[in-house]
């Protein structure tokens, strides 16, 4: 077969012989492109698109993890100003210290005290206090005395009305919960 293949090529003229040298070399090249280079960068292609979302998923996390920390960070501190397990904090107890150093301990109208569990552990305690009569220096005071407070308060609701015999006078509802680790 060789020895046919040989006799042939010498019978060609010098002319066709090139053509086909340049044929066979394109086609030589073409399936050197199509069955190495192509699949090559076709994979290039695939792992840089990979590669950028990869890249876009680490930047992602990256911030996750910031905000991870930062609020982890946030609840450490507020943590920390939560009554320990051991203490005998008890809201309704400082509500009441709170008005009568504030002198409005006469003018508790009701006091109506709320446990509720949370998730995780946490139990809230709330404690709506109606206040009848109250002047307003008062009602700051004790507000005051309630923002000073050793562990983390929160008032959630407060609403203030003006009576109507005498508008110096106020009713006051306030709504004030605390946090414990249960």
């Amino acid at each position: 077969m060789m020895q046919t293949f040989r006799e042939r090529w010498q019978q060609l003229a010098p002319r066709e012989r090139t053509i086909l040298l340049i044929g066979g070399i394109v086609i030589g090249l073409s399936l050197l492109f199509v069955l190495a280079v192509d699949p090559l960068l076709s994979t290039l292609d695939r792992l840089e698109r990979q590669t950028a979302r990869k890249q876009k998923d680490l930047h992602e996390l990256a911030l996750l993890s910031r905000e991870y920390a930062a609020k982890h960070d946030r609840l450490a501190k507020a943590e920390n100003r939560l009554p320990p397990a051991d203490s005998r904090f008890s809201l309704l107890t400082f509500m009441e210290e709170a008005a009568a150093t504030s002198r409005v301990r006469d003018r508790i109208a009701g006091m109506q005290p709320q446990i509720q569990s949370l998730p995780q552990g946490y139990q809230e305690t709330a404690v709506d206090l109606r206040l009848d009569g109250v002047q307003l220096p008062e009602l700051l005071a004790f507000l005051t005395a309630i923002d000073q407070a050793p562990y983390d308060l929160q008032v959630r609701h407060l609403q203030i009305r003006p009576k109507f015999d005498n508008p110096v006078n106020l009713d006051a509802t306030v709504r004030v919960l605390s946090y414990a680790k249960g």
